[in-house]
This record gives structure tokens, C-alpha cells and sequence, in this order.
């Protein structure tokens, strides 16, 4: 029989990482605006040094290590700390596959879900490391951002399994919503997809006016140039591949793809407020209102103040929130009776 006291270890170590994996995807996000991503040119350390390098002596050295890319310590920090933080949750993460393991006899432990987390885990690190040695290549670094996003969203469902937050409640008249809410999460995914696209390629800022572009939009859009995966450059900071026209085609297709996916979310929020007889499931439907309210808030608000910083990071960890909610949805309208 697994001890009691095990299974504890293991649902605060994940409650644990949850919270740290949010932190780092933030961290990530916040070191992505502030133009970071390679202020330390190698990987996993930082011009050769386990620390960003602060004597004379280090910082001589380091530049001429890197003749290229001197250093600069306002950007060479914030990739760091993300670093810690990233190779901290990495130890938890292990830390909890082996706890899974332990607990793999308890009836309903998820083991499985825990290996998936793990394998997830090896990748994203893969996914860090070539950030850096491919020169911010916007598929890697669209797929570190999603890749940030599912071991959120892993570690979620480990609480949720683990916790048994989520217990089996019949709602008849919540239940035909059970595939709208799927096509809402699959919509967000593909939108924060496009929102990955649009920050690795530097799309942010290129329209300044709402609720498209400036006109006429429709005619500068350049699709084949916008996903043009096999660019001839050697350092893809700041885009010097993608021309104004491709831009504006990748900001566009994210605005497009804002509508839609709010315009599902809100019809979806409002018919489960409307339809469900149980107070979790209309509770649901206000959080998802109010966070996707607060979501198109941020969005507009990028564009009005032109990206500030705040406002920015935030967008990303409200589009993280709005993501569990969904997935706490989807898992309660599929999960056994």
C-alpha cells in the first residue's frame, strides 16, 4: 500500500511546480519583449560562465569570447533568471515523475500523465537551448511558447487528478456544450499559436490602428513571405528577414484570429450561463467571461500604448489563465460519470 504521506508529497510538488512552470512561462514572455532572448549567446550558461559575468576581468573575457555580442547586462539577467527558474522547475518536474512512479500501485494515480510531463519537459529544454544556438528562429521560438503553455497545462491536469478537484457532477443541460468547448480550446490554442508567431517575428507594433490595420491592409498582405519557414539569414533578432508587408500579413491573421476565437468564447461563456443548472458550471461561465473581457482589454490596450511592458507579460499570463479555464471545462464535461 502506498503511503498516505507520499501521495501528499506528491500533490504539494505539483501545486508547487504549477505555480513555478506560470512564473517561468512570465518569465519567458517578459524576456521575449524586453529583446533578451540572446543576451547570453551561449546555452545553458552565460558567455561561458555559470553567471552573468560582472568583474572586469569576466566581462573582458566574455566579450572577447563573443566578439559579436558584447555584453549587456540589462539583457543578459532576465535571460538568466528565466534559466534558474527554468532549471529549477526542471528539477521539481523530475523530482515528481519519481514520486509518480512511486505512487504508480494507487488506484487512479496518473502516472502516465506524469511521463507525459517529463517527456515534455526534455523537449522543452531541446527547444531552449536551440532558441539560442538558432539565433531566435521564430518556429523554435513559437514552439518554446507553446511548449511553456502545455506543461502549464500538464501540470493542471496533474492537480486536477491528483486533487480530485473536479469530481463527477451530472449537468444534462451543460452536457451539449461538451463540443463547443472543445473547438473554444482548440481555437485558443491556435490563437496564443498566432500570438507566438506575431512576438518571435517582431509583428507587434507594425499596425497602430483598430480594428484591423491601416488601410488599405488588404492589399500589402504577403502570406507566402509571413510563414516563410527557411529565411537566408543568420540571426533573426528584430526580423531583418521579413519585410513591413509581411508584418502587417502576421498581425492581421492574429487580429482575425482574436475576433473569432472571442466571438466563440463569449457566445460560449454566455450559453453555459444560460443553460447549466449547477453552480460550478455557471461559475465557469463568469470566469471565462471576465477573463476573456480582461483579455480584449490587454489586446486593445497593446495597440492603444503601443506594447508597454506590463501590459504585454500580462497579456500572455491572462491568455495562460484563460487557457485552465477552459481545460477545467473540458475536463469536467468529459470526464466519467
Amino acid at each position: 500500500m502506498v503511503s498516505p504521506k507520499l501521495r501528499q508529497l506528491a500533490i504539494y510538488s505539483v501545486l508547487a511546480a504549477l505555480i513555478l512552470a506560470f512564473c517561468v512561462v512570465m518569465l519567458g514572455a517578459y524576456t521575449r519583449l524586453k529583446d533578451a532572448g540572446l543576451g547570453c549567446p551561449d546555452w545553458p550558461g552565460c558567455y561561458g560562465f555559470l553567471s552573468v559575468p560582472k568583474s572586469e576581468q569576466a566581462v573582458a573575457q566574455a566579450n572577447q569570447a563573443f566578439p559579436n555580442a558584447p555584453l549587456e547586462q540589462a539583457k543578459a539577467w532576465p535571460e538568466m533568471i528565466h534559466r534558474y527558474a527554468a532549471m529549477t522547475l526542471g528539477l521539481l518536474i523530475v523530482f515528481i515523475t519519481i514520486l509518480s512512479i512511486a505512487n504508480r500501485k494507487h488506484p487512479g494515480h496518473p502516472h502516465k500523465l506524469a511521463l507525459t510531463l517529463l517527456g515534455l519537459l526534455i523537449f522543452q529544454a531541446l527547444l531552449g537551448k536551440w532558441t539560442v544556438t538558432m539565433k531566435l528562429y521564430p518556429p523554435i521560438v513559437m514552439g518554446h511558447l507553446l511548449g511553456g503553455f502545455a506543461i502549464v497545462s500538464v501540470l493542471y491536469l496533474l492537480c486536477l487528478r491528483l486533487t480530485q478537484a473536479m469530481q463527477p457532477l451530472r449537468d444534462l443541460r451543460a452536457a451539449p456544450l461538451k463540443n463547443a468547448a472543445a473547438v473554444g480550446l482548440g481555437l485558443l490554442i491556435i490563437q496564443i499559436a498566432l500570438g507566438g508567431w506575431t512576438s518571435s517575428n517582431y509583428a507587434a507594433l507594425v499596425c497602430a490602428q483598430l480594428p484591423i490595420c491601416e488601410h488599405p491592409w488588404w492589399s500589402l498582405l504577403n502570406f507566402r513571405e509571413a510563414f516563410s519557414f527557411y529565411p537566408a539569414v543568420d540571426n533573426f533578432q528584430y526580423a531583418p528577414h521579413l519585410s513591413v508587408n509581411a508584418k502587417i500579413t502576421i498581425q492581421v491573421l492574429h487580429r482575425f484570429g482574436a475576433m473569432i476565437t472571442a466571438s466563440w468564447l463569449g457566445w460560449l461563456g454566455w450559453r453555459l450561463l444560460r443553460q447549466a443548472n449547477t453552480p460550478r458550471y455557471r461559475n465557469l461561465a463568469r470566469l471565462l467571461l471576465l477573463i476573456l473581457t480582461l483579455q480584449i482589454s490587454l489586446g486593445i490596450s497593446n495597440i492603444i500604448f503601443q506594447l508597454p511592458l506590463f501590459t504585454a507579460v500580462a497579456h500572455n499570463a491572462v491568455a495562460a489563465l484563460l487557457l485552465l479555464v477552459l481545460i477545467t471545462l473540458n475536463y469536467g464535461l468529459n470526464k466519467k460519470r
